[in-house]
């Protein structure tokens, strides 16, 4: 799995500037290992997707994260702005859903942290 992709990624989600994404980097490499040990083809094979899930669960991991650490000010994703740690959530949360649908067929569904909650 391209781990510059992910972290591009990752950085174009959370609005963060390119430094701080470095410095968050094991959100990205945690989600990547996860994504790349239940993929059923190379990452390669899978036409961005798995990039584009790991990416996701990283910024979901990295809500949930500031979240818990008093961090729920607010969010700007290009034109998109969410103000509210709630609403953030959720947005982070069906943005990693909808990629690990993209990933039906390619993966094993056992065994996925936040997943469902």
């Amino acid at each position: 799995m391209n781990i510059e992709r992910v972290l591009d990624i990752f950085g174009s989600l959370s609005g963060l500037s390119e430094e701080f994404v470095k410095e968050q980097s094991m959100f990205c490499e945690m989600s990547a290992e996860s994504i790349s040990s239940r993929l059923t083809c190379p990452a390669e094979k899978c036409g961005g997707k798995a990039e584009f899930a790991a990416a996701a669960l990283a910024y979901y991991r990295y809500v949930l994260w500031t979240l818990t650490d008093g961090g729920a000010e607010g969010i700007k994703v290009g034109d998109i702005s969410i103000s509210s740690g709630k609403s953030r959530l959720g947005y982070a949360e069906r943005l990693w859903s909808e990629a690990l649908n993209e990933l039906k067929g390619l993966i094993t569904d056992e065994g996925f942290v936040f997943e469902g909650i």
